[in-house]
């Protein structure tokens, strides 16, 4: 179990039948981008896909968020397993402590773009990328 801050995440239908998530439950998809190779921006190249969880005790009622809002998640992460037709599945589970939905007025919400596309925010303690060249060298 280790803590985790989701800062931008979007919620996801429930299920492939049905949008609306119960009170307890909700399925979150983090993008992740990378820098267009002609600077013009960002896009995305990947999503990781999280089911964030409270528990009743919680007071968290999961059901005001819907399809396609972006949240913020403070948790603690977990990896469960299932087995289904022989076959073992492993999901991500966010043990949620809070759920917030991000603003489009928010700094987060301004750095990620509606159509999905996501720049990362910038971190001045990040190493610098000065030494990166375009080519592979081999």
């Amino acid at each position: 179990m280790a803590k985790i801050e989701i800062e931008s995440a979007f919620v996801e239908a429930w299920t492939k039948n049905q949008d609306e998530h119960p009170s307890w439950g909700m399925k979150t998809a983090e993008p992740h981008s990378r820098k267009k190779e002609d600077g013009s921006g960002y896009e995305t190249v990947g999503r990781t896909f999280r089911t964030v969880k409270v528990s009743r005790s919680s007071g968290i009622d999961l059901t005001q968020f819907r399809k396609g809002d972006r949240v913020q998640v403070w948790g603690k992460e977990v990896t469960e397993t299932r087995e289904h037709e022989g076959k073992k599945y492993y999901d991500l589970v966010v043990w949620a402590d809070s759920v917030e939905e991000v603003e489009q007025n928010h700094p987060v919400a301004a750095e990620y773009p509606a159509n999905g596309a996501t720049k990362p925010a910038a971190d001045p303690a990040a190493p610098s990328d000065d030494w990166a060249t375009s080519e592979v060298p081999f």
